[in-house]
Formats: C-alpha cells, sequence, structure tokens
C-alpha cells in the first residue's frame, strides 16, 4: 500500500472524526427511529446508505492507523480503539435495523390462469365399413382421391398451396393414406423435382466454390507480389546500410590518422617554443654576465 502524504493523513483524521459523530447523531435521532420502526423502501435505502458510510469510516480508520505507525505521529491508539468500537456498535445497530426494515419480495402473480384455453380440434370419427374397405383394397387406383376434388381445384398449379379440404382430413386416413404404396405418377414426379432442385444446389454451390478458388488465387497472387515488393525495398535499405557502413568505416580511420598527425605537429609546435624560449634567456644572461 503506497504512503500517503502528511496533509492526506490529517485530511482522512478530520474526515474519521466527523463522519463517526455524524452517524452517532443520524442513528441516535428521533427521526431515525421514527423512520426505522416500520419496514418500506425508503427506510430500507437510509439504513443501506449508513451501512455503506460505516464500511469508508473502517477504510478511513484503518488508513490513519497504518500511517500513524509508520510516522510514529502522537495519535493515541486508544482513540482508534474507541472509534473502532463505536464503528462496531453502529454497524451491529444498523444490520439490525436493516433486518427490521427489509422489504418482504413480493411474488409475481402467475401467469399460467391468465391464460386462455387451447380449443380441441374435432375429429370426424371414422366408421368401421371405411376402415375394412381401407385395409382390403390397399391398391387401389391413386386417383380416386383426386376424383372427389372440384374442377377449380384440379386446375391449380404445382407451386399452389393444397386445398383446405385435403387439410382437414381425419388423422386415421391422413396415417392410413401415407402407409400405401406410391404407385401412382405423383412418386415419380416427386423425385424428379428433388433431384432437380438437389443438381441446382450442387451447381451453385460448385459455382461458389469456383468463385472462392478464384479469389483466393488472386490473394495469392496478390501477396507474393506485395513480397517482392518488399523484398526489394528490405534489399535496397540493405545496400544502403552496407555502403554507410564502409564510408562510416573510412571516415574513422582518416580521424584516427589525422588525429595521431595532429597530436605530433602540436608536440614539434610545443617542443619548439620551448627551445626558441630556453634559448632566449640563455643568450640573455650570456649577454648579462659578459
Amino acid at each position: 500500500m503506497p504512503l500517503q502524504t502528511q496533509e492526506q493523513i490529517i485530511h482522512d483524521r478530520v474526515n474519521l472524526g466527523r463522519l463517526v459523530k455524524s452517524l452517532q447523531g443520524a442513528v441516535s435521532s428521533e427521526e431515525w427511529q421514527r423512520n426505522t420502526s416500520e419496514p418500506g423502501t425508503q427506510a430500507w435505502l437510509k439504513v443501506q446508505g449508513a451501512l455503506h458510510k460505516v464500511q469508508y469510516a473502517r477504510r478511513l480508520l484503518k488508513n490513519v492507523e497504518l500511517n500513524s505507525a509508520v510516522d510514529d505521529s502522537s495519535t493515541s491508539t486508544e482513540r482508534y480503539q474507541s472509534l473502532r468500537a463505536s464503528l462496531n456498535a453502529l454497524e451491529h445497530l444498523l444490520q439490525d435495523a436493516e433486518k427490521r426494515v427489509a422489504p418482504k419480495p413480493a411474488r409475481p402473480e402467475p401467469i399460467l390462469p391468465t391464460l386462455p384455453l387451447p380449443q380441441a380440434s374435432s375429429v370426424a370419427p371414422v366408421s368401421p365399413g371405411q376402415l375394412n374397405a381401407d385395409q382390403t383394397d390397399p391398391f387401389s387406383s391413386p386417383t380416386e382421391p383426386s376424383a372427389m376434388l372440384s374442377a377449380q381445384d384440379l386446375l391449380l398449379s404445382p407451386s399452389d398451396t393444397v386445398p383446405d379440404t385435403l387439410a382437414e382430413e381425419p388423422t386415421s386416413a391422413s396415417h392410413q393414406s401415407s402407409s400405401r404404396p406410391l404407385n401412382g405418377p405423383l412418386a415419380p414426379a416427386t423425385t424428379g423435382a428433388i433431384l432437380q432442385n438437389s443438381r441446382a444446389i450442387q451447381e451453385e454451390l460448385s459455382e461458389q466454390l469456383a468463385q472462392m478458388a478464384t479469389q483466393l488465387k488472386r490473394n495469392a497472387l496478390h501477396f507474393s507480389n506485395s513480397l517482392e515488393k518488399d523484398k526489394a525495398v528490405v534489399q535496397g535499405a540493405q545496400e544502403k546500410l552496407e555502403r554507410n557502413y564502409d564510408v562510416m568505416t573510412k571516415e574513422r580511420k582518416r580521424l584516427r590518422d589525422h588525429h595521431s598527425k595532429s597530436w605530433g605537429t602540436t608536440w614539434i609546435t610545443i617542443l619548439s617554443i620551448a627551445v626558441a624560449i630556453i634559448g632566449f634567456f640563455l643568450t640573455f644572461f650570456v649577454i648579462r654576465f659578459t
């Protein structure tokens, strides 16, 4: 935990004392007792807010204790213990008030009684004679049910829907007709339509696969071209770096040679000046004493 500044520590101490005093005054007031006497949403929200303030006061107390232990301040430990005891008493009191004013959970009204009752579909009874006729004549001509249709129903196109009269047939009759073998001309037509649909789907899938293959080929070509361009750029940069390295190496050698030569000429100049000065003084002393 990072250490706080002295200003923050003082701020936390002042806030802690004020917060504990305000909580004690709010809980001991008559308005609080009157508001928390009966359960309700507003009272429960007030109690929750007070509990959050108690938790915040505990955090402030912890920070103040930690910083006072590190900084070795003059704050008494008994004061912290009394504050902690006050917070414990406040929390216990608020928890009791929370249990007392907590709103009772309202059970939602059931939806099932409001739903309408389902209407039973009327099924026409099947006579035993008709059932026996259907069982004894399984290889009857499939054109017999179509004879019962009207002329308007016979003129329907294959894309039209089935008339409502066929959809409202009894369940037993539909099961019997489905169990019979398809010997009429409907079976080859249905098979041909299924084959035609499957062939169309296969052709569409093959076209999509061909388009995907073409797109993948284009992507591969574009990627290869991009790689070639990048390779050319990288090679150009490598050549420039190599040339720069060669130039820098040559310049380094030239500077080293120039440095050695300049030092040599510098020492020669210094020595010549020193010899000239010494010669001047020698001639001066010779002239002076002679």
